[in-house]
Parts: structure tokens; C-alpha cells; sequence
């Protein structure tokens, strides 16, 4: 590679980071004026004071929906004066994100980097900017699946588990990927078995475990709680239909995702069988984050920043391959209109993304399954070096 390359990749690099710090650096700013205004991070403070405290962590039905271990791990932000800890946590999990994005483009698209990771960080940014301002897990999230598909694409099996784990205290959606993974990488099951069980043990080691067992209950009835609900101010799949005026009763919209899930599985093993890495590793995240956003009976607007950094390193690295433009191009309408429409056609209808978020994954997602059932080229045929 010539100086002048290494040296205009540099400058798509500082570009990329530059877009992101400068929108962290405004809702910094935001935070530090009114640190509750707009914000979740109020609900997580709440749960460390009261792990502390022994309280009960369930209380607000529609406040607190983790598992207890957060509250341990929200701690330390709690532990420092308002606005540092928030401002903080922002910061944390934007560098998740574009860690993740640098990484993967690095694995993706190794012969020019620069330039992938400035146009992906151009595109995953509109999409993600509410769960930065908001300071949702989502955006943390969205990272460390990355950051998981990286491990997995290096056979990093250690930090991969780690990731696992990581994931399900932050969401407990991450429970999807930790199903799905050890299927195809198995020298994960050992690791990821070490790092559970950690987890499962860590609330006993802040707490009684009459009162670390009383959360555990009441985490797992608050969980059946809000499965099943069929509230229209969500953004699911089950909410596009309920707006095409199709009503799916609690019972039906279950077994709906249950079948959505045994169909991610399969597509899952399917695509392993023939896929290389890096497209295997990021094949497990793109499948089962758009599971995520169409059966989680919670997946609000803001939760699309989940997919938006996947599907943007996707779309960078689909567009410099002639044979896999048009999946591209898809995947940057995609993240684009998820990042875009909702703010633009909000006053024709509030609701817009309620729908149309849903609706355009649910295209994404049928193009890459029919792709991954009739062995059609969607993904460039990069290998991990």
C-alpha cells in the first residue's frame, strides 16, 4: 500500500471517529444541562440504589427490564455524581460501537479499511442517535455484537464467551446469540459454561441469597409478564400486523416467535455449513438481531441502533463487490430509512416507525433468508486472515 493510501485511510478513519465524538460531545452537553431530560439512565440508577438498599428491583412494572445482574453493573456508574456517570456510560458504550465497526471492517474489507469505516460509521450514526442520547443498552449492544462477531471470526473463544455473557446481563435478549452460537462453534461451550455460571453467582456476592433468590423470582415472573404483550407502542412484527389491522391474541403472537425461532435456527446452521469467516460470525449477528427486532414483543424505535452498526459494515463491505451491490444497496436503504424516515415523516404520522422499521428489517431479512435457503451469493467471499 502507497503512503498516499495509508495516509487518505487515515483520514477516512478520523472522519469516522470525528462524526461519532462530535454527536457524543452535543449530547454530553444535553446531559450535563438536564441529566434525567430525555433519558433512561434514571431507571438504572434506581435499580443500583435499590440492590443496595434491598430493595426490590421488579417494583415498576414498566421501568426495569434486566436482569438483576445490571444493577451490579450500572453500580459504578451510579457511584459517580450526576452528570459524570451517565456522560460516562454514553461514552462507554459509543466506543463499544466503534470498536466493533473497526474491528469487523478491518476483517470485512481489509483492502481498504479507511474508507470502510468512515462510510460505516456514517451510516449506523442516524439510527443509533436516540439510544446515545437516551443512554439505552441498545447502543452497548449493538457493540458487543460486533465485538462478538470479530472473536468469533478470529476464533477468539474466550473473548467471544465473554461477549456472550457480557451481553445477556446487558439485554436479555442476548440470550438469542448465546442460544444460537454454540451450534456451529463449539469450543465456545466450555468457556461460555465458566462465564454463565459466574454470572449467575455474582449477585450472591453483593447480597443475602434469600434476597438474591427473591430478585431471581421476580425477575423470571416479570419476564413472563411482558412477553406476551400485544401494547401498539412497540415496533415488532406483531405491531406491523396489528397496523395492516391483523390482530395476533397473546397465545398466537407466542407461538409466532417460537416458530420465528426455530426458523432462525435453522436458517442459522444452513448459512454455517457454507459460509466463511468473516461473513459466518456476522451471519449469526445479523440473523439473530433481526429476530431480535421483530419478535421481541419490546423492540421499541430506538432499539434498531441494535442492527444499524451490523447492517452498515455489512453494506460497506456488500458494495465493493459487484456480485453482492444490490444486497448492499438494500442494507444502506435499510439503515438509512430505520435512521431517517421516522424523524422526517413524523408529522404525517407519529407512528411511522412503529411500522416502518418493522417493515423494511422484515424485507432485509426475507432477501438474506431466501438468499441462505437457495445458496445465492449475498455476502462478498472475504476470508478472515
Amino acid at each position: 500500500m502507497t503512503c498516499a493510501a495509508t495516509g487518505q485511510g487515515r483520514r477516512f478513519r478520523f472522519f469516522g471517529f470525528f462524526l461519532w465524538i462530535l454527536a457524543l460531545v452535543a449530547v454530553c452537553v444535553m446531559v450535563a444541562l438536564d441529566p434525567v431530560k430525555r433519558s433512561v439512565t434514571p431507571v438504572f440508577h434506581l435499580a443500583a440504589e435499590r440492590w443496595w438498599a434491598g430493595g426490590e428491583l421488579y417494583a415498576d412494572a414498566r421501568g426495569y427490564h434486566y436482569l438483576p445482574q445490571f444493577a451490579l453493573l450500572f453500580a459504578p456508574f451510579h457511584a459517580l455524581p450526576l452528570p459524570v456517570g451517565d456522560i460516562l456510560w454514553r461514552a462507554i458504550s459509543v466506543a463499544l460501537v466503534l470498536w466493533g465497526i473497526a474491528g469487523l471492517v478491518r476483517l470485512v474489507l481489509p483492502a481498504d479499511t479507511g474508507r470502510g469505516f468512515f462510510y460505516a460509521c456514517l451510516l449506523a450514526l442516524p439510527p443509533c442517535l436516540g439510544a446515545v442520547r437516551n443512554g439505552q443498552t441498545n447502543l452497548a449492544f449493538g457493540g458487543l455484537c460486533l465485538l462478538l462477531a470479530c472473536f468469533l471470526a478470529e476464533s477468539r473463544w474466550k473473548a467471544a464467551a465473554v461477549c456472550l455473557v457480557v451481553l445477556v446481563a446487558v439485554k436479555p435478549l442476548g440470550l438469542v446469540l448465546l442460544l444460537l452460537a454454540p451450534w456451529v462453534y463449539r469450543p465456545l461451550i466450555r468457556p461460555l459454561a465458566i462465564g454463565l455460571g459466574a454470572l449467575a453467582v455474582l449477585p450472591f456476592l453483593f447480597a443475602s441469597p434469600q434476597y438474591a433468590m427473591a430478585q431471581y423470582r421476580a425477575a423470571a415472573e416479570h419476564v413472563a409478564g411482558w412477553s406476551g404483550t400485544t401494547e401498539h407502542r412497540f415496533a415488532d412484527l406483531t405491531a406491523l400486523l396489528r397496523t395492516a389491522g391483523l390482530l395476533l391474541t397473546s397465545p398466537r403472537s407466542l407461538l409466532f416467535r417460537a416458530l420465528a425461532a426455530l426458523a432462525t435456527l435453522g436458517l442459522w446452521l444452513a448459512a454455517a455449513a457454507r459460509i466463511r469467516e468473516p461473513w459466518r460470525g456476522l451471519t449469526l449477528v445479523l440473523l439473530a438481531t433481526i429476530y431480535l427486532m421483530l419478535f421481541n414483543p419490546m423492540t421499541e424505535k430506538n432499539s434498531y441502533a441494535i442492527i444499524a452498526p451490523a447492517f452498515a459494515v455489512s453494506a460497506v463491505a456488500c458494495l465493493a463487490d459487484k456480485r453482492t451491490r444490490p444486497f448492499g444497496r438494500l442494507l444502506v436503504f435499510a439503515v438509512v430509512s430505520v435512521g431517517v424516515f421516522p424523524e422526517l415523516f413524523w408529522r404525517l404520522d407519529k407512528g411511522f416507525g412503529l411500522w416502518w422499521d418493522p417493515l423494511i428489517v422484515t424485507v432485509v431479512g426475507a432477501v438474506l433468508a431466501l438468499a441462505i435457503t437457495t445458496g445465492k451469493q449475498v455476502f462478498p467471499a472475504t476470508q478472515a486472515p
